[in-house]
């Protein structure tokens, strides 16, 4: 059941400007194309519905950032507090993964029941957790949090898909960046606003086929780019990419750096490209 009055909000808490395609895509190098900026944001969610406030992601720790050349712009919690949220009241956090740029800032969410999937939490926090080839895109600290987050029974695992609370929000497993990756899904009116944090960074990874340079598997991934594409193309499904500038670009801007993706500015393109540029 949909509900008019619920909203939705991307929250840019960071920014990449001079990104290069080169670093974006995997093996770009193969399509022939000069190297241009693509630019990369970085974005947390809120969605406020039923009376519920769901937090997806919490962004990247402004001490962790400088060491892997990131910065903040606006601290997440300065970006809540120009929607009206007290992180002290949000009732749910969903962690669509365990990368540093998304566990980031746990701690600012004291009476938040957390959400994350089962096939990503054993796979960060199994045998080889130690391991820096294996768990560089993680902080081994964020790791930790996580694990006193479930032994305080304050963290629920799902296994392929499950409700966030009452709020009508819902997540589901679209494995490939990583094991347990999760979209967070939630109907507005006749709309549904589906947010794909890092299962797709870009348009164009799923648009146009060109997979993100970062995965556990590229099958898996380019298996969930064919779902989520399916979704893309349908006109009562938003499907909203975890960094690309295209989403601060396409939506209105309520304050500074806080987007509303109930309201776009323009209609996106929906283009897809079917052939491979290199086997045609």
């Amino acid at each position: 059941m949909s509900d008019t009055s619920t909203e939705v909000y991307a929250l840019r808490y960071a920014t990449r400007p001079n990104c290069m395609t080169s670093e974006a895509f995997y093996r770009h190098d193969l399509y022939g194309e000069t190297d241009t900026p693509v630019g990369m944001d970085y974005f947390f969610w809120l969605i406020r519905s039923q009376g519920q406030t769901v937090v997806v992601d919490c962004g990247f720790n402004e001490n962790v950032g400088p060491t892997r050349n990131r910065w903040i712009s606006t601290t997440p919690s300065e970006l809540l507090s120009r929607m009206g949220v007290d992180p002290k009241a949000v009732d749910h956090v969903v962690l669509s993964h365990m990368h540093f740029d998304h566990v980031g800032n746990t701690h600012l969410f004291p009476n938040a029941t957390f959400h994350m999937s089962r096939a990503e939490y054993e796979y960060w926090t199994g045998r080889h957790r130690d391991v820096p080839a294996f768990s560089w895109p993680v902080e081994s600290d964020e790791v930790r949090l996580l694990e006193s987050l479930r032994r305080e029974e304050r963290l629920e695992l799902v296994d392929e898909s499950g409700e966030v609370g009452t709020s009508g929000a819902r997540i589901t497993r679209y494995a490939g960046h990583t094991p347990g990756q999760v979209v967070t899904d939630i109907d507005i009116d006749h709309k549904k606003v589906l947010l794909a944090a890092d299962a797709v960074h870009y348009y164009d990874e799923i648009r146009r086929k060109r997979p993100f340079y970062l995965f556990t598997d590229l099958e898996q991934m380019l298996d969930s780019y064919d779902s989520l594409r399916l979704l893309d193309e349908r006109p009562d499904v938003d499907v909203i990419p975890g960094h690309d500038p295209a989403v601060s670009a396409g939506y209105v801007e309520v304050d500074k750096d806080c987007f509303d993706l109930t309201t776009p500015l323009v209609a996106l393109p929906r283009d897809v490209v079917d052939a491979d540029p290199v086997n045609g």
